[in-house]
């Protein structure tokens, strides 16, 4: 990503990358005080013994991390299916499939320079608000990713330059964008934004970017395969779940027009092109 000007850096702060809102319609029913990497990798663990949950919901997704947990450690070339399973759940129970915010698997979306699809990008998941993108997931087995791709971050730019270069072609004129993106490597989940200047895609338009860049900021700090915050435990659960319950609704506080950091949607690029001209037909 080097000649298209992105870097990652560790935020200074949680509140650089996790919007700093009010947490609403918490799902603390996932925590789970009591499960843990330990138990769910014992080789006695049986979801349908343990006492005190009767949430069918709630058991299905314990379950789900017990596969997980389990084969954490085979070779490379695993299949992500128990991953992919698990995010599709951790998506729907921070409620980003509920409307006007629905979940897109596999969505095809290219980066254009000059007009011309230039490179070509199938997020695992993404996010969109409307008919526009705000967040890619990418989700990597532990064997599958290593230090030749930054444990996936090489992957994570090409697909935030993808999604953005896709809502700009849904407006006139090129807008500041914010978009954000999680990386989930087993059970370690991480979090991205990128604040993507409205003369960064004034450059792609002509070639190469020269002046504008892209910052990437994370969080957690860290870069690496178990440095994220970690699904198996109670307390990165909590911490995973508050902080998409918070971008959720950052998400959902946003105007469907068009916004310093959100690109306008077709229907909302008609309205405001008809009350101009209204205002215009009065004078």
């Amino acid at each position: 990503m080097e000649a298209m000007k992105v870097t990652f850096r560790g935020a200074s702060a949680e509140n650089v990358v996790i919007p700093d809102v009010e947490v609403v319609n918490f799902p603390s029913e996932y925590v789970l005080t009591g499960i843990n990497r330990h138990l769910l990798r014992s080789p006695d663990f049986d979801v349908d013994k343990l006492e005190g949950i009767s949430d069918g919901d709630v058991l299905t997704f314990i379950d789900k991390l017990h596969d997980i947990t389990e084969n954490s450690t085979q070779s490379i070339g695993t299949s992500e299916t128990h991953t992919d399973s698990l995010v599709d759940d951790l998506l729907r129970i921070a409620r980003l499939n509920t409307w006007p915010l629905k979940i897109k698997n596999h969505e095809p979306c290219a980066i254009y320079i000059g007009d011309e699809p230039t490179v070509s990008s199938d997020p695992e998941f993404v996010i969109k608000k409307r008919s526009i993108f705000v967040l890619v997931v990418e989700d990597k087995h532990l064997k599958n990713v290593g230090y030749a791709t930054d444990f996936g971050e090489s992957q994570i730019a090409v697909e935030i330059l993808a999604c953005g270069s896709e809502n700009i072609r849904l407006g006139e004129t090129p807008i500041d964008q914010t978009l954000w993106a999680i990386r989930v490597i087993s059970t370690y989940v991480t979090f991205y934004k990128a604040i993507i200047p409205a003369m960064y895609w004034m450059e792609l338009a002509n070639g190469l970017p020269k002046e504008q860049k892209v910052e990437v900021e994370r969080w957690p700090i860290g870069n690496g395969l178990k440095t994220g915050f970690d699904l198996a435990e109670p307390a990165g659960r909590r911490t995973v779940l508050t902080a998409l319950t918070k971008i959720r609704e950052s998400l959902l506080k946003q105007p469907a027009s068009s916004t310093p950091h959100t690109a306008m949607a077709p229907q909302d690029q008609a309205e405001q092109s008809s009350k101009k001209k209204d205002k215009q037909h009065r004078k």
